[in-house]
């Protein structure tokens, strides 16, 4: 096992044959081939992987014997042409037995989460899905997630976007197929209404993330009191008003970390946490590392 130095702590980083897996403590960091947010892994080597999470959604097809996964405690026995997703930032562990294979799909979710459905689902999708039903939906996502392989294996010009483009279609698969009914139909017109206005407030969110937001000022451009609003935006959205502000600005952050070598004050205050100080310590709870530390890992600069 290899090591990889940051300026402000060490990362673990295991040298594989295609590619490195980097730890810190419990949190994983995933690492990707250049240019994608896309890593499969294969094996078929028993192999346990201590409990850990990850900002990348987790998704194993096994391909021969079974993959036991634990996920928040649950066990999950994942047998040949199975498969299990496990949503980002879910503690997880997994041990393959002998004569068992499977892949691993790990990828960032963010393109899939700005998908407006996707997004008013999305407390739907931040939990475990075992697939195992041999239905015509099950299969379909297998043979996307084949799909998916093969274009990551041959890399031709744009592949990531072709994986993502079949990774959309398992989410509208598991949409329509394991989540209709899921929504209750009363109240239906109300209920479109509220849609509409949050997606108008998540529009100005996306804009404004750099000013001072409170929840009152939010709430107000929405025309909601403040606890309707933020019962609705949780309804709509699965995250709560704040978390939604501080995600958008954490993604804000991890681009400007990855993609240029701007001074942290400069991040900080772009990404609308403004001071360092509070961007620090909030991307540290968030993200179990330093931007510093961040940015030596993925940073392209």
């Amino acid at each position: 096992m290899s090591t990889l130095g940051v300026r402000e702590g060490t990362a673990r980083a295991a040298r594989y044959e295609d590619g490195f897996r980097v730890l810190q403590g419990k949190r994983e960091y995933v690492t990707y081939p250049d240019n994608s947010s896309i890593r499969i892994w294969f094996s078929d080597v028993p192999w346990r992987y201590e409990t850990h999470d990850h900002s990348a959604v987790e998704i194993v097809l096994t391909m021969e014997g079974m993959v036991t996964y634990y996920v928040d405690d649950i066990a999950y026995q994942v047998r040949k042409g199975e498969v299990l997703i496990v949503p980002p930032d879910t503690p997880h562990s997994l041990t393959m037995e002998e004569g068992s294979s499977r892949y691993l799909f790990l990828f960032e979710s963010d393109a899939i989460m700005t998908m407006r459905d996707v997004k008013s689902m999305a407390m739907y999708f931040n939990k475990p899905f075992h697939l195992r039903d041999g239905s015509e939906a099950h299969i379909r996502i297998r043979e996307l997630l084949l799909r998916v392989r093969d274009a990551y294996e041959k890399q031709d010009l744009m592949w990531n976007t072709v994986c993502y483009s079949s990774i959309l279609r398992i989410y509208a698969t598991l949409g329509q197929r394991y989540m209709s009914g899921i929504r209750p139909r009363t109240e239906d017109t109300l209920r479109n209404m509220d849609s509409e206005v949050i997606t108008a407030v998540m529009t100005y969110i996306n804009n404004h993330y750099r000013e001072e937001l409170s929840l009152e000022d939010v709430a107000q451009f929405a025309g909601f009191s403040r606890y309707y609003f933020s019962r609705s935006f949780k309804r709509q959205t699965g995250y709560s008003f704040k978390d939604y502000l501080c995600q958008k600005r954490l993604q804000v952050a991890m681009d400007l970390l990855i993609r240029t070598n701007r001074p942290m004050r400069d991040v900080a205050i772009e990404s609308g946490f403004g001071s360092v100080a509070t961007f620090n310590r909030v991307f540290r709870e968030k993200k179990g590392c330093t931007p510093t530390q961040y940015r030596a890992i993925y940073g392209t600069y």
